[in-house]
């Protein structure tokens, strides 16, 4: 292991050993922080957090990707982990580390990682902004001030393939206020009903698992302006 490496990762085990004292049904308890709390449902995006932590990522970069210590790299809006697919990003640059920079910290080297533990630091980033930016965008975004002409561009550019406007959204916008408008947008419902699934009856959906994908890869790149376009070419299809 890397010299650099051998010591941010004892620092970092100092810190979560103390954290793990916590009871597991509390985030914060007497002042220390449990990163590992809440434990999630889904057993393996537990364990792809867990792996996540022990490695010393949430130290720098946040376990929900908000920074919080030194100059990490913010990668709740980074574009490199918006165009990751499956790791083909993330993996190398996890495997080669990133030197000091002017306005970065230095990134150890994780070379020893074997390719499950890189999958599970992948999953928990992707897991992690897609909630952090579904969080932020509702929070920045106003619909009433998008473009209508823009929002259809971005429409035909990005969601046409699968969706038409004179069938399933033809009256999506007295359907719902803006408040909901903009979460549909985010985070359509069919979202919460397709969950990835390891049961074998769901495994193998992957009509589903295509559009769930595609959906959330969106949520994790859109920009405000994109989400206010959006609603305003929605509420003008009345």
């Amino acid at each position: 292991m890397p010299r650099g490496r051998e010591i941010y990762m004892l620092c970092f085990a100092m810190l979560l050993a103390s954290s793990f004292v916590a009871a597991q049904s509390d985030t914060v308890q007497h002042g220390v922080i449990n990163f590992a709390a809440p434990v999630l449902s889904d057993p393996i995006l537990q364990h792809s957090k867990e792996t996540y932590i022990l490695n010393g990522c949430a130290y720098c970069h946040g376990v929900d990707l908000v920074v919080r210590n030194g100059e990490a790299t913010d990668l709740l809006h980074s574009t490199l982990v918006g165009n990751d697919k499956d790791g083909n990003l993330i993996g190398p640059l996890l495997r080669a580390g990133i030197p000091q920079t002017p306005k970065l910290s230095p990134m150890p080297q994780f070379s020893d990682l074997s390719e499950h533990e890189i999958a599970d630091i992948v999953r928990w980033i992707h897991y992690a902004r897609q909630r952090g930016r579904y969080k932020d965008l509702m929070t920045t975004t106003e619909i009433g001030a998008g473009v209508p002409a823009d929002g259809k561009a971005y429409f035909e550019q990005k969601c046409s393939s699968c969706h038409s406007v004179g069938t399933d959204l033809a009256s999506i916008s007295g359907k719902y206020g803006s408040a909901q408008l903009k979460s549909q947008i985010l985070s359509p419902t069919f979202l919460e009903k397709t969950t990835q699934s390891w049961e074998l009856a769901r495994l193998h959906d992957t009509k589903a698992a295509t559009a769930r994908a595609q959906h959330l890869k969106l949520l994790e790149n859109y920009t405000s302006k994109d989400v206010a376009n959006l609603g305003s070419y929605f509420q003008a299809l009345k």
